[in-house]
C-alpha cells in the first residue's frame, strides 16, 4: 500500500512542476505594446472596400482612430508573448454604437487583427466582422 507521500510524489508533484514551468508563457504582460502605432487598412468581411486605420497602444489601452469618430473610446488590452508574436485582445465601447472585440497578433513590425463590432438593436443585434493589416510607424 502506498503512503500519502508516495502518491503526492507520483501524481501531484509532476502536475505542479509542469504548471509552474508553463505559467510564464500564459500570463498576460501589461503594457507590452505601449507606445506602438500601426498604420494600415481594414475591411469589413465579404466587402472589398479598404479603409485607412491607425491603431495606437498607449498606457495599456488600444485606440482605433477609424472608429473614434463614432464614439469608440480606448479599451484596455492584454498581451501575451508566444512563439509567433505578441497576441493581444481588447474591447472598445461606444455609448451609442456598441462594442468592438479586438483580437490580433503583432509579429515584428507588422500587425494582423480580426475584430467584431456588436450593436444591439430594437429587434435584432448586428454583428459585423472586420480584418486589419498594418505596419508599425512608431
Amino acid at each position: 500500500m502506498k503512503t500519502i507521500f508516495e502518491i503526492v510524489q507520483t501524481f501531484v508533484l509532476p502536475v505542479l512542476l509542469f504548471a509552474l514551468w508553463a505559467t510564464p508563457a500564459v500570463l498576460a504582460q501589461e503594457s507590452l505594446l505601449d507606445d506602438k502605432v500601426f498604420k494600415g487598412r481594414y475591411q469589413e468581411n465579404h466587402i472589398r472596400t479598404l479603409k485607412e486605420e491607425q491603431l495606437k497602444f498607449v498606457d495599456g489601452e488600444l485606440h482605433s482612430m477609424a472608429f473614434a469618430p463614432m464614439g469608440f473610446g480606448k479599451g484596455v488590452y492584454t498581451a501575451v508573448v508566444k512563439k509567433d508574436g505578441i497576441h493581444f485582445e481588447a474591447v472598445t465601447v461606444s455609448p451609442n454604437q456598441g462594442t468592438i472585440d479586438w483580437r490580433g497578433i503583432v509579429y515584428g513590425d507588422s500587425i494582423a487583427v480580426n475584430y467584431k463590432w456588436r450593436k444591439k438593436g430594437w429587434f435584432t443585434d448586428t454583428v459585423r466582422g472586420y480584418a486589419f493589416k498594418g505596419t508599425m510607424v512608431k
